[in-house]
């Protein structure tokens, strides 16, 4: 009887702790994204549109990587200074997402401005 009430209070034990959700989190460099972003541009001077949008998916891809490390790094910031610090950083991020997507429809056109706000992206890694 001991023993099948122990065992119960174990399975309660184990079901009643909350599990906590990892999700897979790749780490975004300056290098790597500024290395993305020439090849886009390089490929947009060439004219090739095709391998321009299939960079730009992975480029931004990274970006909502990079908005899910800050978003990260806010939620377990030591004190409130460096959420704050933090804080800030992700709204210049989204401010800059907002921006880059408005340019993303005409990759030929926006070029210039877009290869700009990407590098500005970056400078906030």
């Amino acid at each position: 009887m001991k023993r099948i009430l122990f065992v119960c209070c174990l399975l309660t034990a184990t079901c009643a702790i909350p599990t906590q959700k990892v999700f897979a989190q790749t780490t975004v460099t300056v290098a790597d994204f500024t290395a993305k972003v020439n090849l886009m541009d390089t490929y947009i001077g060439a004219g090739n549109m095709t391998q321009a949008q299939t960079t730009w998916t992975e480029i931004h891809n990274m970006m909502l990587a990079e908005l899910g490390i800050t978003k990260s790094n806010i939620a377990g910031a030591a004190n409130a200074t460096i959420a704050a610090s933090y804080m800030t950083t992700i709204q210049t991020q989204q401010t800059l997402y907002g921006e880059i997507w408005a340019l993303k429809p005409d990759l030929t056109l926006n070029r210039v401005a877009l290869h700009t706000k990407l590098l500005a992206f970056a400078a906030t890694f």
